[in-house]
């Protein structure tokens, strides 16, 4: 980073911590206010500790053990977590506010699946928090806002939301981003290495016989289940021979990222470049692999079970910084006192 964008980033924190309302107060036992309403210290230190493990992921340098003697994107651990904090709580404040004022309400679902929530995690959790200050009311608030936010997202994006992202929009990007197929793996790995390769060859004729009766209309998952019975079949009676047998591999139904994956090269480009709705067959770097790729569309099962993810992928990022500038419209003030007495280097559960 050069001197001059330092030296514009220190500028930046300067006029930031400027900007802030904050209020000196002896009294702990609040770590913000808005609008007459007092967030609690257990609720604030929640935001403490979460834009402390937020923190932690985005390290610049992964050698250097201790966060605070780190940066992330170049600033200051101590200094962005800090900058992370208050804008937990700026948005924090940003969703009860719009979850009143747009009439929402949570539902008796809901509710239990708050209590539901709150309960299991404050069993395992429970001494961590108390140890620094977050009693279970308070960590009930947090739990709480979650959801409330949850509920204003979908009120914005959602279906019938004020700013509704279509089921086109989503599953565009779905197939963008993603692709959907049904697979069987014959696999040639053993616990000794790999086939022969006259047995690979084997499989191979096996995976294009395969192929074959699906291009007459089997269903791969009956072929599926017919090889893992074989498998099942075969491993049986080595084990009873003393003999080794193939590593069981089969898999059907499988969704992966068309960039990014951890699948090999191989296997990506044969995959991404089938035609939809027709069995391929290639050698991977483990296994002989049967593929179907499937046509995506709105009534696809894959595709209406992610929609959800879909939307947050597509969305959360931008509701969450839109979030951030309402509470900074609503006059936060924080409490200074509060502010220096959890900081998040003093907490328990940090790293020295």
């Amino acid at each position: 980073m050069s001197q001059h964008s330092k030296a514009v980033k220190a500028l930046s924190a300067a006029a930031l911590a400027l900007s802030l309302t904050v209020t000196g107060c002896s009294d702990t036992s609040w770590g913000a206010e808005c609008g007459g309403v007092r967030m609690p210290a257990g609720v604030y230190i929640n935001q403490v500790l979460s834009a402390y493990s937020s923190g932690l992921g985005e390290l610049d340098n992964s050698e250097e053990t201790n966060p605070w003697k780190n940066t992330v994107n170049g600033e200051d651990f101590t200094a962005w977590v800090r900058t992370r904090t208050q804008d937990n709580v700026y948005s924090y404040f940003a969703a009860e506010k719009k979850f009143e004022e747009m009439g929402l309400s949570l539902d008796e679902l809901t509710q239990a699946q708050i209590d539901y929530s709150v309960e299991a995690q404050w069993a395992y959790y429970q001494s961590t928090y108390e140890e620094n200050g977050i009693g279970k009311e308070s960590f009930r608030k947090a739990i709480e806002n979650t959801y409330k936010r949850s509920a204003v997202f979908e009120a914005i994006y959602g279906e019938g939301g004020s700013e509704e992202v279509s089921q086109e929009e989503l599953l565009e990007k779905f197939n963008q981003e993603y692709i959907s197929m049904d697979r069987v793996s014959l696999s040639f790995l053993t616990t000794d290495g790999t086939l022969p390769q006259e047995d690979i060859d084997k499989l191979m004729e096996k995976a294009k016989g395969y192929q074959q009766r699906i291009e007459k209309g089997e269903e791969i998952q009956a072929i599926a289940e017919e090889y893992q019975k074989e498998q099942e079949e075969e491993k049986a009676e080595d084990s009873a021979s003393g003999t080794t047998t193939p590593v069981e591999n089969v898999n059907t139904a499988l969704v992966l990222p068309r960039e990014g994956s951890s699948y090999s090269a191989t296997f990506m480009e044969n995959v991404t470049s089938a035609t939809p709705g027709k069995p391929i067959v290639f050698e991977d770097d483990s296994s002989v692999c049967l593929v179907i790729v499937n046509e995506v569309t709105e009534e696809s099962e894959i595709f209406l079970q992610n929609v959800d993810y879909l939307l947050s992928d597509m969305k959360s990022e931008e509701f969450e910084q839109r979030l951030i500038e309402w509470g900074k419209e609503l006059g936060v003030s924080f409490n200074s006192s509060a502010v220096s007495r959890y900081e998040a280097k003093k907490l328990k559960i940090t790293k020295q």
